[in-house]
């Protein structure tokens, strides 16, 4: 690939991740509440044995969050101890984490070198549904996280890591956010080329 096709696309991606860092935070509530039906759903999965009292967006200490308040709807046996039902637990992480994804899966599909840009719109479009996929592997896989780590804590700090809530959650934060994003952006780009430009089977060879 040529030196002068990499600037163009480095260029172009600090562009396009720019104008989508202002559009996410000019409209970060809206996006919240368009994704809390997917993160409510998945919820309900995560921790079975928990009712969902809250799950929203507000502020803490000056920084956007989402939220969750949930409420054990029978007793659950955590490192052998006993939480009854009727236990509550309140956890967040936040909302930025959100942002990331359409950033960071868009901003590299407009910005790929080698695809013209009368294909890049149907590139972006076919992004949407990796971009949801990547929000539903990172906020609800944090606040489920961060439910076990109360419980947890609780019983034993020293074996917060014995939770697979809690690595998932620390995976995440250390930096698994992003490199979801970027293998997402990278499967819907080799998806989009597969579909858009498909290889031709030379003749003799069929």
């Amino acid at each position: 690939m040529h030196r002068q096709n990499l600037l163009n696309a480095a260029l172009a991606f600090v562009v396009t991740a720019g104008g989508l860092v202002w559009l996410t935070d000019h409209f970060a509530p809206s996006l919240i509440e368009l994704l809390l039906p997917l993160f409510r759903s998945e919820l309900h999965l995560l921790l079975p044995a928990f009712h969902i009292d809250f799950l929203g967006g507000r502020i803490e200490h000056n920084e956007a969050v989402v939220a969750l308040t949930a409420t054990l709807t029978e007793y659950r046996v955590v490192l052998g101890q006993i939480f009854p039902s009727g236990a509550s637990v309140t956890a967040s992480t936040l909302a930025a984490h959100a942002w990331v994804h359409p950033v960071l899966i868009l901003a590299l599909a407009a910005s790929w070198p080698n695809i013209a840009l009368k294909h890049r719109p149907g590139l972006m479009l076919l992004c949407l549904p990796f971009v949801a996929l990547a929000e539903m592997l990172d906020i609800p896989l944090v606040l489920w996280g961060a439910v076990e780590d109360v419980l947890y804590w609780q019983v034993d700090p020293a074996r917060i890591s014995e939770s697979l809530g809690s690595r998932v959650q620390h995976f995440l934060d250390g930096g698994g956010r992003y490199a979801i994003s970027i293998v997402l952006a990278l499967l819907a780009i080799m998806l989009f080329r597969k579909l858009v430009f498909p290889r031709k089977i030379a003749p003799g060879k069929q």
